[in-house]
């Protein structure tokens, strides 16, 4: 399994950035970013499951390499960010998704026997930042004019960059079609023998996860526009399709847990010798945890700011409209 040193790793990036971001703005700081530093996102976009289902007609296919894009199922995010700095944002984020794997989509000839699918819900909550490393632009906030008399306003517009880290936990709720059509929840059926001698512990439907992305940032006004994200999941468990190590006994698993236990550990199609799905044969690759990622567009809003001064000078509020 993967092993992370969360807290000294998320310190560790989280003060590097803060410290780029400081001396990126120079010793003349205007704080105008101060009143538009609360910001919502709303995002719709694509979702990607990468385990040990379904994938490209290969073994050992890792990454995204292994990605089966007719699996490609939807995602819809929410976002809140606060601006610890003029680049640098505190990001806590909702998701739900939906993904899935088959091995019929696969021509790699074990894969495919193995027979089996999955689809589920995926429920995320993250905590996350967000560091824009270049800065997009959205005109003078004070209409200034040039030199040539030209009004500097909401003419000027260009593309921001920006990276996104942080830390999450995710509900999962693997499901699969059986061979009467319906669709079954696995993880009651334990189909690798979870709990049952011999057979690993039942795994549990909420995990941790390590978000990791990159995005481009389009304003559509001073306080409005587009985000175009793509973040990638790494997570702590292997059971998100409910496959991960060996197959068990299917006649103890219907002694035990029933006869859809016993059909869904192992539906094999029959075009290989039987000894490759005897138990204590590989199922799964205990060694390689699931993953998803996100692909996202979403419109950023900029919420009201209150009036502001700094010194002597009152400085006009910049508000957003809903």
């Amino acid at each position: 399994m993967r092993k992370f040193a969360l807290p000294h790793t998320i310190l560790f990036l989280l003060s590097f950035f803060l410290i780029l971001d400081f001396f990126g703005q120079g010793f003349y700081n205007s704080n105008l970013w101060k009143r538009n530093r609360h910001e919502l996102n709303f995002a719709l976009g694509t979702s990607h499951f990468l385990g040990d289902l379904g994938g490209r007609d290969q073994v050992g296919s890792g990454f995204i390499w292994d990605l089966e894009l007719s699996k490609t199922r939807p995602v819809a995010e929410f976002r809140y960010l606060y601006y610890l700095s003029r680049t640098f944002a505190f990001k806590p984020q909702l998701s739900i998704a939906k993904v899935a794997g088959d091995d019929k989509l696969t021509a790699e000839s074990f894969r495919n026997n193995r027979n089996l699918n999955f689809q589920s819900i995926i429920a995320e909550a993250a905590l996350m930042f967000e560091w824009q490393f270049v800065k997009e632009k959205a005109g003078n906030v004070y209409n200034l004019k040039s030199n040539t008399g030209k009004k500097l306003g909401l003419s000027t517009f260009s593309l921001g960059f920006y990276s996104t880290f942080g830390i999450g936990a995710f509900y999962f709720n693997p499901k699969a079609i059986g061979p009467d059509g319906q669709k079954y929840e696995l993880f009651p059926l334990r189909t690798e023998g979870q709990g049952l001698e011999g057979g690993p512990e039942p795994y549990k439907r909420v995990a941790v996860c390590i978000p990791i992305g990159f995005g481009v940032k389009k304003s559509l006004t001073r306080n409005s526009g587009l985000k175009f994200e793509l973040t990638h999941r790494f997570t702590f468990t292997d059971y998100i399709d409910d496959v991960s190590t060996v197959y068990y006994d299917r006649n103890v698993l219907a002694q035990n847990y029933g006869p859809l236990s016993a059909y869904f550990s192992n539906p094999q199609l029959g075009n290989k010798p039987p000894i490759v799905t005897q138990p204590g044969q590989q199922r799964g690759d205990p060694d390689d945890n699931d993953s998803y990622f996100y692909f996202t567009i979403s419109y950023y809003l900029t919420l009201k700011s209150k009036p502001s001064t700094f010194g002597r000078n009152k400085v006009r509020t910049v508000r957003a409209s809903f």
